[in-house]
């Protein structure tokens, strides 16, 4: 099931709810561009935000070369289109990616035979800022959840969309060497005036939430591990907290 919400005016989240997997993805809108941020799965999930899009022109922008934010790119129209991402999230597309796809593709896992990978063709190393008429897109990198993470920042709205390097109630932790790094550029994206709005991947979109709660856990890893996380946790987060522990404390560096 997808479903599409205008959070504020112009910017529509698109929501993926399919057995176990649940992720997000974004639509800004200007007055002459627009930009799809990540296109969820598979290609029948870019229909929901090709028709928000109207036929006005657009990029996709990937948050990171993860398999449940880049599938649905093979939906849109591939005639002119640009893809961008991290120059990292490039080599992803070269050789973890295919590896990753040609494993869902086994005859066991059909669902996934639609899906083709779609390389970014516009990929920068530190920032790029997107001009889209009367709105603005800036895209920081910010290695975390992946070394190829990015956030985007709308300061005309208030907003960060944050991809996974923004999760609540908790992050997904692959590298211990990008805890410091992670915790301390979140910490300066709490200190923006006017960001009133963070929106994950996976978790909230409302207020800034998903902001302040990923710093807390992330504090809490690296620190006195007073974790303030709620009485219940489904099965993913529980393990996911888990395995956070053990990847710190070792010292670990997993598949990102």
């Amino acid at each position: 099931m997808r479903r599409l919400l205008e959070v504020v005016p112009n910017l529509w989240i698109c929501d993926l709810a399919r057995s176990q997997l649940q992720t997000r993805a974004a639509l800004v809108v200007g007055e002459k561009r627009a930009v799809v941020w990540d296109s969820l799965t598979k290609p029948e999930d870019a229909a929901p935000l090709l028709e928000a899009l109207d036929g006005k022109p657009y990029y996709v922008v990937y948050s990171h070369a993860h398999w449940d934010h880049i599938g649905g790119t093979a939906g849109f129209d591939q005639g002119r289109l640009g893809v961008i991402g991290h120059a990292d999230c490039l080599r992803r597309f070269k050789d973890e990616l295919p590896r990753t796809l040609q494993r869902m593709q086994l005859p066991e896992m059909g669902e996934w035979l639609s899906v083709r990978l779609v390389p970014p063709n516009i990929a920068f190393a530190s920032r790029l800022s997107l001009y889209l008429g009367g709105v603005t897109l800036h895209l920081h990198h910010l290695p975390g959840h992946s070394a190829d993470s990015i956030v985007g920042w709308i300061p005309e709205w208030g907003v960060l969309l944050g991809g996974d390097a923004l999760e609540d109630p908790v992050p997904v932790v692959n590298n211990a060497r990008h805890v410091a790094g992670w915790l301390a550029a979140l910490e300066s994206w709490q200190n923006i005036e006017g960001l009133t709005r963070a929106i994950s991947s996976h978790g909230s979109f409302e207020g800034r939430e998903s902001l302040d709660a990923t710093v807390a856990y992330l504090r809490a890893l690296s620190g006195d591990r007073q974790f303030n996380l709620p009485r219940k946790l489904d099965d993913f987060y529980r393990e996911t907290h888990q395995k956070n522990l053990i990847v710190v404390d070792g010292g670990l560096a997993l598949n990102e």
